[in-house]
């Protein structure tokens, strides 16, 4: 198949392209920036077969990219949670009505989707599924994802050939940016870290990648699964890395309305100018809202076993020490 990937020169993206390319499939990009696509794959040895330069928000160039298309594989987003902002538009919103929309126009099978976990944050389930209601956002950029979360199930209830991954916290090396995971990771191995009694689903970035590849499978009609990933405690969480990185990472326990009041700090003076650790406001309200993921359907659909934390962080920080983002002594 001829595949159209948004975000492929981000994290996810990236990957998923040379998933794709592994398999077979011919991988059109729609970059805003073309001169960073060779520079992102190549690390991972892919390419792209073919380059379409432009925006997810401007209506010429995605209908330009999905021309001559099979299938879609949506990854782009604005993020910023960690930054201390949410996101600065409505990009997210715009840019998927636009995608998706117009692969459904144009008969496209399947239209996969990457949408994310936050979308059931907060909530009074003990552990999340496929079908768990949407919550009411406590962020910006929670706000954005339910409301593409409704768009895209209002298509999938008229039969939309839309799969969507609702996923977790992303982790794994090679990336072509060092934010979200990333930043909480060397963060940490700096100067600790503060958390809540709550914790967060972890997904190594190349099981989802491979999670997203076969998924590329036409005729299977509207699909939602859950990719939240092995559930660990914050507590726990640093263990790990502490395990991985072969040094210790202090930990101290917070309450939600501390961790929240710490991140509004930390934006305000931010916004002065100040370097800080990568906790805003956004960030805290996800951090104490986690809950684990049954993902059992997913892993059974697509004949995948996640891999262990542990070997997830040690893989991303051997890759930060191999690209010289980590000291060797941390």
């Amino acid at each position: 198949m001829k595949i159209l990937v948004t975000g492929g020169t981000g994290f996810v993206g990236s990957h998923a392209v040379s998933v794709l390319q592994r398999s077979g499939h011919v991988v059109r990009l729609l970059a805003r920036n073309p001169t960073k696509v060779a520079g992102v794959l190549g690390p991972l040895g892919a390419v792209a077969d073919e380059v379409v330069v432009g925006d997810m928000t401007d209506a010429d160039r995605v209908s330009e990219a999905l021309e001559g298309c099979d299938a879609v594989v949506h990854c782009a987003a604005e993020i910023g949670v960690a930054g201390g902002r949410g996101p600065t538009s409505a990009a997210n919103i715009e840019g998927t009505r636009l995608v998706i929309d117009g692969a459904l126009d144009r008969g496209l099978d399947p239209v996969v989707y990457t949408s994310t976990i936050t979308v059931h944050l907060p909530t009074t389930d003990t552990v999340l599924g496929p079908e768990s209601p949407l919550a009411e956002p406590l962020s910006v950029y929670g706000a954005q994802k339910c409301a593409i979360e409704r768009f895209v199930q209002q298509r999938q209830r008229a039969g939309a050939p839309v799969t969507t991954l609702v996923v977790g916290g992303v982790y794994g090396p090679t990336s072509p940016h060092l934010d979200g995971s990333f930043s909480a990771i060397l963060a940490s191995l700096e100067s600790g870290m503060y958390a809540p009694d709550s914790g967060l689903g972890v997904v190594d970035v190349r099981d989802l990648a491979l999670i997203i590849g076969r998924a590329m499978e036409p005729g299977r009609g509207p699909r939602r699964y859950l990719v939240s990933g092995r559930y660990v405690t914050w507590e726990d969480w640093a263990a790990l890395l502490a395990e991985a990185s072969g040094r210790p990472v202090p930990y101290h326990r917070a309450s939600p309305e501390d961790m929240i009041s710490l991140g509004r700090k930390f934006d305000e003076l931010r916004a002065s100018g100040q370097v800080l650790p990568p906790l805003s406001e956004e960030a805290a309200i996800v951090m104490s809202s986690g809950r684990p993921g049954d993902d059992t359907a997913t892993l059974a659909a697509f004949g995948v076993t996640y891999r262990p934390t542990v070997e997830t962080f040690r893989d991303t920080v051997n890759w930060l020490r191999d690209t010289g983002q980590l000291g060797t002594d941390g």
